[in-house]
């Protein structure tokens, strides 16, 4: 195989990588949303339980599922923006391999 034809199926495979985590990621968002959302909840529960017991709770494990699932929400968050800029870098690769393809030097 020839060094165009692998860049060419490397190419296919990123770009088909990208566009199903893309699909992917549509189709987790609205579980990662509700995660938030009841993440959320369970703060806010803590928060009202602790104010009418007049202490600062240790609900550890609660703490710690709550900073899990923001800490997922975050990485789910930098994941969307991130993937644009991969798909630009893709499309970029494949611009300069068909340039060099038509002669041109790139």
């Amino acid at each position: 195989m020839t060094e165009q034809n692998q860049g060419r199926d490397l190419l296919a495979t990123l770009r088909d990588a990208l566009q199903k985590l893309d699909f992917n990621l549509g189709l987790t968002r609205d579980g990662v949303d509700e995660m938030g959302e009841e993440a959320a909840r369970l703060r806010e529960g803590i928060e009202a339980l602790s104010a009418l017991r007049q202490r600062e709770d240790t609900s550890v494990g609660i703490d710690m599922v709550i900073d899990a699932a923001t800490d997922l929400l975050h990485a789910f968050h930098d994941l969307e923006l991130a993937l644009p800029d991969a798909q630009a870098d893709v499309e970029a690769l494949e611009a300069e391999m068909a340039d060099s393809e038509d002669g041109r030097d790139v």
